[in-house]
């Protein structure tokens, strides 16, 4: 039997006092006990962070790999890296806090640095998008320091913007959104396994 691997994205700065972190290793862990996954790819990108878009790793994205230079080879290594472990994995398990109704910055960076044309899609004849990478399940675990309230009116944007990501650049995913809500709170405690309940 073929072994199952999630790949578990951190983008929290705040490390052990991150409630996204707590969220996502909370995912995890349900994940190994339920015996849906056999091994995890942990990337913490607060500690190895996506380099920051410059005009050269740009225009490498662009060109035909056969082609690119040492110097270019160079600066797709956190790229390709990021591509490799997204084809490793079956399932992905991101953790984000909400910053200003979005993501962070650090997962945002490393969607930029993941979509590339010719590597995660393509173009069919028609001209449309088609994904290299089908049926993957995503679990996003969203923590924020407010109450999301419907009735506000106002926009979800993360697993929003998740969905749509995937959906156009990498493949047909399904994502299942967890959110750790109210922590500014006072009195606030984190009961992951409440959370979880609705798997």
């Amino acid at each position: 039997m073929k072994k199952k691997t999630a790949l578990h994205i951190i983008s929290s700065a705040r490390e052990n006092a991150s409630y996204s972190k707590g969220l996502s290793s909370a995912i995890i862990e349900k994940l190994f006990r339920q015996q849906e996954i056999d091994a995890v790819i942990e990337r913490d990108l607060t500690k190895l962070p996506p380099p920051p878009p410059q005009q050269e790793l740009i225009n490498a994205f662009y060109k035909d790999p056969a082609t690119l230079s040492a110097a270019e080879q160079s600066l797709m290594t956190y790229a390709d890296a990021i591509v490799s472990e997204i084809s490793t994995a079956d399932m992905l398990v991101l953790g984000t806090p909400m910053y200003n109704l979005g993501m962070s910055a650090l997962l945002k960076a490393w969607l930029d640095q993941l979509v590339r044309v010719g590597v995660t899609y393509d173009y069919d004849e028609r001209g449309l998008r088609k994904g290299r990478f089908n049926g993957k399940t995503i679990f996003l675990a969203i923590a924020s320091g407010g109450i999301l309230d419907k009735r506000a009116n106002v926009p979800e944007f993360i697993a929003s913007h998740i969905h749509a990501v995937f959906n156009t650049y990498i493949g047909d995913t399904t994502v299942k959104t967890f959110r750790i809500e109210g922590t500014v709170m006072p009195g606030f405690q984190a009961d992951y396994d409440k959370i979880l309940e609705n798997w």
